[in-house]
């Protein structure tokens, strides 16, 4: 979350000549509604589950972006998926920047807490050994442009693929 998944994305499949998948729209479709309604009807625990859902038909397909949530790596059926389906690049953000970055977007279900702040870094204490375990390549983006994240994105996609 507010790392630039979408924007780096959507720039990196197009520069890699490759189509780009949010898998966030696949779930809302794939649940005839937002990802706010998602949570307040049924909670986190179907997010999840629609999240498994959307990953495997996004992993189905090739010479593709795909960009995730940021909590798509707390199951661990999804970590597989992740691998299994092609090179994996960890966008990052410092707790600050992050919350910069989304503090005006009140489509956060997750953040909806009395310390946003504080809800973030706990987020990314707790997911951090996923984001680990599951990359082969992490990119700091909190003092990077745009153009220097999707140039180091489609460099190392490149690299990959042609090994």
């Amino acid at each position: 979350m507010g790392t630039g998944k979408s924007t780096i994305g959507k720039l990196s499949a197009r520069s890699l000549g490759f189509k780009y998948v949010d898998t966030d729209d696949v779930i809302v479709e794939l649940a005839g509604k937002s990802i706010p309604e998602i949570f307040a009807e049924h909670g986190e625990k179907r997010f999840r589950e629609f999240e498994v859902e959307a990953l495997k038909l996004c992993a189905e397909n090739e010479h593709q972006v795909i960009a995730t949530g940021g909590g798509i790596v707390t199951t661990e059926e999804n970590r597989a998926l992740l691998k299994k389906a092609g090179y994996v690049i960890w966008l990052s953000a410092e707790p600050e920047a992050i919350y910069d970055r989304v503090s005006r977007n009140h489509n956060r279900p997750l953040l909806k807490t009395e310390d946003p702040l504080a809800t973030i870094r706990e987020l990314l204490a707790q997911r951090k050994g996923f984001y680990e375990e599951t990359a082969q390549m992490e990119i700091a983006t909190t003092d990077l442009t745009v153009d220097e994240i999707v140039h180091g994105v489609t460099d190392c996609a490149r690299i990959a693929f042609s090994a």
